[in-house]
């Protein structure tokens, strides 16, 4: 009978094991996904499916989508798999109606902002979508989200109507 009782806690204490480990592997992996970070040709096609859901759903439903926090625009989701993407959305004269990981931004000029370096960040993302070509990329410094840390950012964006629609990643 000690033998079997013995056995069992063993058995009891090995399945407890497996399972922390099996815990710490699964933590490890979200976490390397999690801090993954989304590249150039993602960012563009995450603001291409952004102007389809515009097209198909109209600006104002569109608006709403994008500056919910939980949407699959601005966190991780099939359609953004790293959660690094966010929508941004500007007027051209500044207003901006969109952003979609803080919710205290829209509805503010932000036409005047700029970062470390004293480079224009928004007003460039608007002469990119007034131009000729009505897309591209502005590049900039802006804290990173992950380390606080001033890095590299650049942001795509497109022209839609009057509007300029976009998302940015940090420079590897």
């Amino acid at each position: 009978m000690q033998r079997i009782s013995r056995l069992f806690s063993l058995v009891s204490i090995l399945a407890l094991l497996l399972t922390l480990l099996g815990n710490l592997l699964a933590n490890a992996a979200h976490a390397n996904n999690h801090n993954k970070r989304s590249s150039p040709e993602e960012a563009i096609a995450h603001v291409k499916r952004a102007l389809v859901y515009i097209k198909q759903n109209g600006i104002e439903k569109a608006f709403v989508e994008f500056n919910r926090l939980d949407s699959p625009f601005n966190t991780t989701s099939n359609i953004n798999p790293n959660g690094d993407l966010y929508m941004l959305v500007y007027q051209f004269d500044g207003m901006q109606p969109v952003h979609g990981k803080n919710p205290n931004i829209p509805g503010k000029n932000v036409y005047e902002m700029r970062d470390s370096d004293g480079v224009y960040l928004i007003k460039n993302m608007i002469n990119i979508c007034k131009s000729k070509e009505a897309k591209g990329w502005a590049y900039y410094k802006w804290p990173d989200s992950l380390s606080g840390a001033i890095m590299a950012k650049q942001t795509y964006v497109e022209r839609f109507g009057e509007y300029c629609v976009g998302t940015g990643i940090y420079k590897p």
